[in-house]
């Protein structure tokens, strides 16, 4: 479930070439470079599910403050994340009457895959993840890159980076180690592409 291949990434760094047809990149890292800081109101799931979406959105006229485009659509109820993607999918418009797109891609707990991921965090699009049943910010991760001399490119995730929308201290920023953390309690990852 880690280890997909995936188009090409590999920023300069060390590597270890292994002796069965690939060369190995580790500890790869890869983050949203202006990642909004947008703290929820209050704990409850809620306002979690607006600041996450805030942030993950990155575009305050899009969503989620005063007279932004989805101030109405995200649901207030214990919507679930790929309801919301549900949801929100489809044209909508600004309030200076411009129009965008919003796709949205879901990805239950057992079916998620590393190129998108990773893909989405290269194109500086922050991710949803519902953990613990939580809602976190996904804005970065650490993988290792596994080229092979056919030209495949192979990732395996190591940490995600987390926001957590609750918090405003250290608490905020946390990371899934898939060594130590159960992904069984990861329930889902929700991506929104918005084009204009």
């Amino acid at each position: 479930m880690w280890l997909a291949a995936a188009i090409s990434f590999c920023p300069i760094a060390p590597c270890q070439e292994l002796s069965n047809g690939y060369v190995v990149h580790p500890d790869q890292e890869v983050q949203i470079s202006s990642l909004p800081s947008v703290i929820a109101s209050s704990k409850s799931d809620s306002d979690v599910m607006v600041a996450s979406l805030a942030t993950a959105v990155m575009d305050s006229a899009v969503c989620c403050g005063r007279n932004s485009a989805l101030q109405d659509e995200v649901p207030s109820d214990g919507t679930s994340l790929k309801e919301l993607g549900y949801k929100l999918r489809g044209k909508h418009r600004l309030s200076s009457g411009e129009s965008f797109n919003i796709t949205d891609q879901y990805w239950t707990g057992a079916s998620v895959n590393p190129p998108a991921i990773i893909g989405s965090l290269i194109a500086q699009r922050a991710l949803i993840m519902d953990w613990n049943d939580h809602l976190y910010v996904v804005h970065g991760a650490v993988f290792d890159e596994y080229r092979y001399y056919d030209g495949r490119i192979a990732w395996v995730i190591k940490k995600l980076l987390l926001v957590d929308t609750r918090y405003s201290d250290k608490r905020r920023y946390v990371s899934f180690d898939r060594q130590a953390d159960d992904w069984g309690k990861v329930t889902g990852i929700l991506a929104l592409t918005i084009t204009r």
